[in-house]
């Protein structure tokens, strides 16, 4: 028995090739993994305790209710001692968009891989240090330690990084979560 191609063999080969690497694709791909969304956040609170005197107490909270663009955010004052060390802790991260206030931190710290708190201290003679790590080694930020100098002031910006499979301890990686400027004075 003979068979009649109406093309030649020599461009069957590659097509029947293409046609199996296509159908082959589709069982043995790696499904790529869910984008995670940026944190819902409208509050963050700061908590310094002076590491000499720790009924030395210091809060500071700021609260964006209607999101960036709306009314302008309430942010407390911070005011330190000179010459002073301070554990610094993000004590609350809050979604107050319903009725009842959601505290997402327990949720950033069980992501702490993703995540990546940062203090950029302008003006005011302070330096603040994370101290703590994730589960990879790489700074967190939940704790740090803040020291101050001389009287002045200046501001303490601190900026929540939502660093999802990309978080390799600087900043520049992921997105933003939060970001807020405090007023500081140093006394």
């Amino acid at each position: 028995m003979t068979f009649a191609f109406s093309r030649p063999a020599s461009l069957l080969a590659p097509a029947l090739l293409a046609l199996g690497l296509l159908g082959s694709c589709s069982k043995d791909e790696t499904p790529l993994p869910a984008v995670r969304e940026n944190e819902l956040i409208t509050s963050m609170r700061l908590k310094f305790v002076n590491q000499a005197s720790t009924t030395d107490v210091r809060l500071a909270t700021c609260k964006d209710l209607d999101g960036q663009g709306g009314n302008p955010p309430v942010i407390d004052p911070i005011t330190l001692q000179a010459n002073t060390v301070y554990t610094l802790t993000v004590d609350a991260v809050l979604n107050e968009t319903s009725t009842t206030s959601e505290d997402v931190t327990p949720e950033i710290v069980r992501e702490a891989t993703n995540h990546l708190f940062v203090y950029k201290p302008t003006g005011a003679p302070l330096t603040v240090v994370v101290t703590d790590k994730d589960s990879q080694g790489l700074p967190f930020g939940l704790q740090a330690r803040a020291t101050t100098a001389g009287p002045g002031s200046g501001s303490l910006r601190v900026v929540l990084r939502h660093q999802v499979g990309t978080k390799d301890g600087t900043e520049t990686p992921g997105s933003t979560d939060f970001d807020t400027t405090f007023p500081v004075t140093i006394r």
